[in-house]
This record gives C-alpha cells, sequence and structure tokens, in this order.
C-alpha cells in the first residue's frame, strides 16, 4: 500500500512540473453499487456515499490528467429465504483519469482506478433479528477497475458528474470466486 501512495504522490508533483493549469478540488456524492459476477446471483443495488480529493493539471486546452483520492463505501443488497443480506465494504479508491472536454462545458473522463479495501462487514436481517460481523477476511486488499463516465460545468468551480466505476479484479479471497465491484456514482465537484 505504501508502495501505490508514493506512486500516486509522484504523479502529483511529476505531473504539476510540467502542468500550464493545475486545480484543486473536493468531490462527494452517491454510490449505487453492487457486485457482479459468475458467482453472485439476484443481488440488490446498495445506495451509501463517496467523499475525496482531486487534483487536475490541465495537459492542454482540451485535455487534463486527474488523479484522485476517494473513499467510497459499496457493497450489495439481498433479499432470499426470509432474510435480508447487506454487505457493506469501505474504499480508498485512487482513480487516475484523462478529461477531455467534448464540448464548451461537457467532459469525458477514464482511467484506470485502484482500489484499497478498508474493510467489510456483512449483516444478515431474519425479521426477528439482525445478525453483523466482520467480513475483512473474505476480501482482497486490492481492487483494479476502470473508471468511465461524464461531467458537465454547472459554473467556473462546480461540476456535476456521473461515472462507472467498472470492477476487473476478483475482490473475494477465493481461488474460484469470480466476484467485482459494480459502482455507479452521481456526484458534485468544487474546484478552487
Amino acid at each position: 500500500m505504501k508502495k501505490i501512495l508514493l506512486l500516486v504522490a509522484v504523479l502529483f508533483v511529476g505531473t504539476s512540473l510540467f502542468a500550464q493549469d493545475v486545480k484543486f478540488g473536493l468531490k462527494g456524492g452517491l454510490n449505487f453499487a453492487n457486485f457482479k459476477g459468475d458467482d453472485i446471483d439476484d443481488s440488490d443495488v446498495k445506495t451509501d456515499i463517496f467523499i475525496g480529493a482531486f487534483a487536475r493539471f490541465a495537459i492542454d486546452e482540451k485535455l487534463a490528467f486527474q488523479p484522485e483520492l476517494v473513499y467510497s463505501r459499496q457493497g450489495f443488497k439481498m433479499d432470499g429465504n426470509g432474510s435480508d443480506v447487506t454487505w457493506k465494504s469501505n474504499y480508498l479508491n485512487i482513480p487516475l483519469l484523462l478529461r477531455a472536454s467534448l464540448a464548451e462545458k461537457f467532459h469525458a473522463i477514464a482511467g484506470p482506478q485502484i482500489g484499497i479495501h478498508l474493510s467489510s462487514e456483512a449483516e444478515v436481517d431474519s425479521g426477528d433479528a439482525t445478525i453483523s460481523g466482520d467480513a475483512d477476511d473474505q476480501m482482497k486488499g486490492l481492487d483494479l477497475g476502470l473508471a468511465l463516465g461524464f461531467e458537465y460545468d454547472i459554473s467556473e468551480k462546480v461540476a456535476l458528474g456521473l461515472r462507472y466505476n467498472l470492477g476487473l479484479s476478483n475482490i473475494i479471497d477465493e481461488d474460484d470466486a469470480k466476484v467485482q465491484n459494480s459502482v455507479i456514482q452521481l456526484g458534485v465537484s468544487v474546484a478552487f
């Protein structure tokens, strides 16, 4: 994990040395999270939050490099056999994005994302009782993915964003399991 954070720091500093224009900002919003894959059936979307910070380094007038640090609450819900299951996972996501202007206020964003698993908890509600417990040992430490989306500038400093984070790596710590994160994010960002 130290190597990943060092890589992000080097990217921030190295890019800022060559960038013509640098903006920093905060972002936050709603996650519509789920698990996908061969080993997960009939799961429902879990709505939660994300919050983070970004730096935007202009490469030219239409293209920018935008690394981010985002705390993201993810997971899924499932109804079955008289009990409801809620899986809550917390990640520190590090998207390394390119932001391309498509029109005056409209931008496409895309790039790889590294997710560092912080914690997980499983909760089972049978109607009579709710049982919850730590599920950290069932999750892998890293989640590799791809972030794709759009941003629309409401003003010079405020933008609305819609993004899909597609998990590419298996997040369950079992050799045979095929489960990935799938998260839609709707949020707002403020640049300084």
